[in-house]
């Protein structure tokens, strides 16, 4: 089998068909709702999660089996029922229509993988196995977490916000990368996580500045 390719989606505005009602349907349902996306879920039942989710509004509930036409608007399929054989059907009908479809614990009926993930903001670490061992990927994940000091929320919180004038200000690639090289060692994350925001904006500015006089006409 060839490496796939690793991808954060933008699943904001898009439909994403969950075929199931079952527990492992609803830990996909709790992925996806931060997401943003709009979720269908088919299914003659939901756990008490889904359907709190679905009196909600959070979510839209076709009670009922799945059809092909299920999959009319649908950007996104993931499958999880407890029959082989309507797992299989909908893969080869997703699948048909190019969708992005992942059956649970099939590798073989995936076309993408949904690795384990741990989350800090707007730090996001994720661990794949490509479905050989998703037990293993949520072993790695744990230790990650514990190797991964806090604080990064902030301090990606504080970096974004000044992205755009980064890039006003420095429109040369080579200058810009340099003066994130800088931006990313751990001074400016010690200061950010230690509460110090003042200090880290101060650092901020003496390193623009600097990039800055870097770029300045020599003469």
């Amino acid at each position: 089998m060839l490496q796939t390719y690793p991808v954060s989606l933008v699943l904001e505005g898009r439909t994403a068909l969950v075929v199931g009602g079952g527990a492992v349907a609803t830990r996909k349902v709790e992925g996806l709702v931060p997401c943003g996306a709009s979720i269908a879920v088919v299914s003659p039942e939901l756990t008490e999660t889904l359907h709190a989710l679905a009196c909600e509004r959070r979510i839209e509930w076709r009670p009922r089996a799945y059809t092909p036409t299920d999959l009319q608007g649908a950007d996104i399929v993931f499958v999880a029922t407890d029959d082989e054989a309507a797992n299989a059907r909908v893969y080869r009908d997703a699948a048909g229509k190019h969708l992005m479809v992942n059956v649970a614990d099939r590798p073989e009926l995936c076309t993408f993988f949904l690795p384990s993930v741990m989350r800090r903001g707007k730090l996001s670490v994720a661990v794949s196995t490509e479905g050989a061992s998703p037990l293993t990927a949520r072993r790695l994940r744990a230790e990650l977490e514990e190797r991964i000091p806090e604080g990064y929320e902030g301090y990606l919180d504080a970096l974004q916000a000044q992205r755009s004038r980064v890039i006003e200000a420095l429109p040369d690639e080579g200058a810009r990368a340099r003066f994130w090289q800088q931006v990313a060692d751990s001074r400016m994350f010690a200061l950010v996580s230690a509460g110090e925001q003042e200090a880290a904006r101060a650092l901020f500015e003496s390193l623009l500045s600097e990039a800055l006089r870097e770029t300045e006409p020599r003469g």
